[in-house]
């Protein structure tokens, strides 16, 4: 059975693992064991603060479990860019017109701003290779489970980083062409510095004024708002939930960001609270559905059948165990993004 959890300062060796398994571009889950080991730091003290008015610096942390192992993690950052503006391009058209030429032309550009800071942000997603489907399901909705569960904690919008595209190498035609310009260092070597020095470097060494796309290498120009291949899934997962691509870029590499209003997600939006009975032998009309628990530094997500009958939830003691819970407590329940496009 997995199980989704705050992740502990334990972690830290396999979080570790997984942030140098996850490769090149994911920003959010640095190879760096001192940077990690303060975002596990910074999400123990978020999960063990009871209130909290608007949303801040808190970063929340999770990791997935198996068997005793830490097998993925992803994060929640309650407020992008709380303490520096969150940059990004937004993808625009400017019209360039000549009454006396009869000329009208709309070009393509890139403006660098910071719209989306304060938003709610999901980042730092990354399960092993060779996991299944519903691992990853349930890492990545695990937290928009609690988001619904704290939903006093966030904001109205909501957003997600996808990865661009880059070769093995590390090389980004995206960046090659607007940002080494600029900063005279490789895709490897922004990262790196992204990661351990402040972000106003952004602002400091990129262009202010417009990116007009033709005049970019034909290779960067396809590279924009594109998906790296291994985000293709959590890709997927966002987008069933209601993120849509928007108008906005990575700076560095010029992948998709996604967008969306938090209500209106459908784990948000679509999951219940029930009371929760526990038997080992359950109703007939059981079927796998997410769980969580209720709690806030205890928080706990699974897979599980669950029979909701006359409001209330019926699950085994393996699923009431990976919860934390006994019969009583209450428990949040989502269908599963496939049963629920079965039934629409």
């Amino acid at each position: 059975m997995f199980t989704v959890r705050p992740v502990r300062t334990s972690d830290l060796p396999a979080i570790e693992r997984l942030a140098q398994a996850s490769g090149i571009g994911v920003t959010s889950l640095p190879s760096n064991r001192e940077k990690l080991f303060e975002r596990i730091q910074q999400s123990i003290s978020a999960f063990e603060h009871e209130a909290i008015g608007d949303a801040g610096s808190e970063y929340y942390m999770f990791a997935l479990e198996h068997g005793g192992a830490v097998v993925g993690t992803a994060s929640i950052c309650a407020s992008a860019g709380f303490d520096e503006p969150f940059y990004s391009y937004r993808s625009e058209t400017a019209v360039h017109a000549s009454r006396a030429l009869k000329v009208n032309n709309r070009i393509h550009v890139l403006n660098i701003c910071h719209d989306l800071t304060g938003t709610v942000q999901l980042c730092g997603f990354y399960v092993e290779g060779g996991l299944d489907q519903l691992a990853a399901e349930l890492m990545s909705r695990a937290r928009l489970l609690f988001i619904a569960g704290e939903r006093g904690r966030f904001g109205r919008r909501i957003i997600a980083e996808m990865q661009g595209i880059h070769d093995d190498a590390g090389q980004s035609p995206f960046w090659n062409a607007i940002g080494r310009r600029f900063f005279n260092m490789d895709f490897l070597q922004v990262e790196q510095a992204f990661v351990s020095h402040s972000k106003t470097f952004i602002a400091e060494l990129m262009p202010s004024y417009p990116i007009y796309v033709p005049l970019l290498p034909d290779e960067a120009q396809q590279a924009i708002g594109q998906i790296h291949p291994d985000f293709e899934r959590v890709c997927q997962l966002l987008c069933k939930e209601g993120f849509e691509a928007d108008n906005y870029l990575d700076i560095f590499d010029g992948g998709a960001v996604l967008t969306a209003e938090l209500d209106r997600l459908k784990t948000v939006e679509l999951s219940h609270c029930y009371p929760v009975e526990i038997q080992a032998s359950l109703p007939a009309q059981a079927t796998l559905q997410l769980l969580s628990n209720q709690r806030l530094s205890a928080f706990a997500a699974t897979a599980a059948r669950v029979a909701v009958v006359d409001g209330v939830a019926f699950i085994n003691p393996d699923a009431a165990r990976a919860l934390g819970v006994a019969s009583g407590d209450v428990v949040r329940v989502a269908g599963l993004q496939e049963c629920e496009e079965k039934r629409s």
